[in-house]
């Protein structure tokens, strides 16, 4: 972990480089998917710092609640469910981080982002099993930190800052303030940084002050000075501190200074909070340039400089100050390890998510008797009916929406082979067209494909899987589909719309939230009066669809041509407006992924961290078939 601090500060402007040529599309995208969620912002040691920025970038951007955490508070605190979790981590292998990325799976968060700049460690171990983690894993140039963190620092908290600057069609901000950060990596300013803070040097207590646009820069330079054993710290925003913080000062000023970072935000209220303490009080002044979003990470810039000039004051080299026996003990300390919930535990953890909360104890005690009673009759309904054949959703089921442009996993694939050649006739329902048939028929084989129904644009379309002729759902519709595309096209926005015969696909091009595109899609249905169309979202996308789009018109389908009517339905939406919920709003729905606040229909039953395909792998092994008929084997706990 030593490595020289200066020759990690050597490297600062190859790290800019790298982060205004790098490509942050995946990164960008997972932003934009959680633009109207909140976030939850994960890191310990200096990757804190990283967290604190992404939680206030979230606050800033997408006027969405957001939290820094580190990984025991993570651990340990409850985490909304709808949360989008972002995991930092330089090296990604320390015990407290990957507990959290367990944490956050068990959670079943609405999506898990670990950011790391090594390729191969713990984290992307996790990441390349369960695809549910996102992995973004940041290629810098420079050697690995030292004792703290600075190039991985530097570039988590640029390479968000771009992200959320490209979100929303601010590119040419980024490009100015990449400008002016290689400016400060000038002697100029970062001579200017340490001169003043040598003013302060020598004691053993440091006051740290900032303003709005400095908060960054604090809040680093606090866990860098303590980290490294330089100085102790006590740190404040201009006002907190004159909320009884200065009395500190009145105490013990003989050991004691103050350092001020100061930005065009608020120097007025800098500068006269500054002239009201003593005279003889060292008070270092550290002037930051640019505007919000350039001086924040300007602000880190003089917090790496400002630690190197008052560590080699006191003859400390920051980046290999010296690690204690028991601090190495410490740092890999072993952690227990979590009490798992049951299977049926986290079914009515999942069910309870999507009902109202009870005020009372009485509503909550006769609340949760009523879904353990639901539950148990849903898992021997399923048990006890013969199955004439089961119904997919695909995008978020069958594969998971990272990998949709994919065939299906070996084991999934193994499975559905297994069931087809019991006989059992199987359904697609899928709101795409010709892709989702090609990729089956790439996996299963062609003697079973008789057995196999597809409903192509959300069931609109009804093919055998092996009949390759076109579909019609190609052909452009009149009415009011093609009412809603003119009107949504003529609004502009960025929107990206595929037009067909029954469904109208709707995806955002730029920083809109999938919340914000479907109720903005919505609304111009509910505007025009189209009450025939249905506006439903997939895992990737909003469909607009005509009376003749339904994926029950693939149970149907199925059931036509099985044993029993009773036909199991698997997806991963089925929440309102999910375009599942309607497949699954049946006894014999299954989620892998959502469920409807309905006790009777639609549970996830799926283990504990088992989403999507996983999931879907799960239901499949609990499916036994003999004679053309399944029957679900419900396990114990």
């Amino acid at each position: 972990m030593a490595r020289p601090y200066r020759s990690e500060m050597a490297e600062l402007s190859a790290t800019l480089d790298w982060v205004n040529s790098a490509d942050i599309s995946d990164l960008v995208t997972c932003l934009e998917r959680g633009m109207s969620r909140p976030i939850v912002a994960v890191g310990s040691g200096g990757s804190l710092s990283a967290a604190y920025h992404l939680a206030r970038l979230h606050r800033t951007f997408a006027l969405e609640p957001s939290a820094a955490l580190t990984p025991y508070q993570f651990r340990t605190e409850p985490i909304q469910h709808d949360s989008h979790c972002w995991i930092f981590s330089a090296g990604g292998s320390n015990v407290d981080v990957v507990a959290a990325v367990s944490a956050a799976r068990r959670a079943e968060v609405a999506a898990v982002n670990v950011v790391t700049v090594r390729s191969r460690s713990a984290l992307s171990r996790v990441a390349s099993a369960d695809p549910v983690v996102r992995f973004h894993h940041l290629g810098i140039p420079s050697k690995k930190d030292g004792f703290l963190a600075t190039n991985s620092l530097l570039a988590f908290c640029a390479v968000t800052t771009r992200a959320y600057l490209q979100l929303e069609g601010r590119e040419e901000e980024w490009h100015a303030i990449s400008k002016l950060l290689e400016e400060n990596l000038g002697e100029t300013y970062r001579g200017g940084w340490r001169e003043a803070a040598l003013s302060a040097a020598g004691r053993e207590h440091l006051v740290v002050l900032h303003d709005a646009n400095t908060s960054l820069g604090a809040f680093d330079l606090e866990s860098k000075l303590i980290e490294a054993g330089i100085v102790g710290v006590q740190l404040a925003d201009y006002r907190h501190f004159a909320h009884g913080r200065h009395h500190w000062l009145a105490k013990n000023g003989s050991n004691s200074g103050v350092l001020a970072l100061v930005s065009d935000s608020d120097r007025s209220l800098a500068r006269r909070t500054t002239r009201l303490l003593p005279t003889d009080l060292p008070t270092a002044v550290i002037d930051i340039p640019g505007e919000r979003e350039a001086a924040q990470l300007t602000s880190i810039l003089a917090a790496f400089h400002i630690t190197e000039a008052l560590g080699f004051a006191r003859g400390i080299d920051p980046g290999q100050p010296g690690v204690p026996d028991f601090g190495r003990k410490l740092y890999g300390l072993p952690l227990g390890k979590p009490q798992a919930r049951s299977r049926s535990q986290m079914s009515i953890a999942r069910k309870e998510q999507q009902r109202p909360t009870p005020k009372s104890s009485d509503l909550r005690q006769s609340s949760a008797e009523a879904l353990a009673a639901a539950y148990r009759a849903f898992e021997m309904n399923l048990a006890n009916t013969a199955l004439g054949g089961i119904v997919f959703d695909y995008d978020g089921t069958i594969v998971d929406t990272p990998d949709r442009f994919q065939p299906p996993r070996d084991d999934v694939t193994a499975e559905l082979i297994r069931i087809l050649s019991g006989g059992l006739p199987l359904g697609i329902a899928t709101g795409r067209g010709r892709s989702a048939g090609s990729d089956l028929r790439q996996v299963i084989p062609e003697d079973l494909w008789s057995l196999v129904t597809v409903g192509y644009y959300n069931g609109a379309e009804i093919r055998e899987l092996g009949d390759t002729q076109p579909l019609a759902g190609v052909e452009q519709p009149a009415g009011p589909l093609a009412l809603l595309h003119d009107q949504l096209r003529g609004d502009g926005g960025g929107l990206k719309l595929t037009l067909r015969r029954h469904q109208l696909t709707v995806q955002a091009e730029g920083g809109l939230s999938e919340d914000r595109l479907w109720e903005s899609v919505q609304a111009v249905v509910a505007e025009q009066g189209l009450t025939s169309l249905r506006v439903v979202r997939s895992s990737h996308s909003i469909d607009v669809l005509d009376s003749d789009a339904s994926k029950l018109n693939v149970v149907a389908a199925v059931a036509s041509h099985a044993k029993t009517n009773d036909i199991l339905r698997i997806g991963d939406r089925g929440c309102w407006p999910g375009n599942d919920h309607e497949m699954l709003a049946s006894p014999l729905g299954l989620s892998v992924e959502q469920v409807s606040p309905d006790l009777a229909r639609c549970w996830n039953i799926a283990p504990e961290a088992l989403r999507g395909s996983r999931a879907t792998l799960y239901y499949l092994r609990s499916v036994e078939v003999q004679d053309g008929l399944g029957r679900f084997r419900v396990e114990g706990e």
